[in-house]
């Protein structure tokens, strides 16, 4: 089992659940942001190969 107390003996920080939830929420936008960027990027060498 994981001690829950850091090397001073102070308890460790538990991340807040709106934190944690802000985070999960902006990895997220950042990943499908980057999801169409990559499609329109393949669509438009696509269109441009094919024409």
């Amino acid at each position: 089992m994981a001690d829950s107390k850091l090397a001073d003996g102070s308890p460790r920080p538990e991340p807040s659940a709106p934190a944690a939830r802000n985070e999960l929420l902006t990895l997220l936008v950042v990943l499908l942001a980057s999801a169409v960027l990559l499609m329109l990027c393949l669509s438009c060498g696509a269109f441009w190969l094919y024409n």
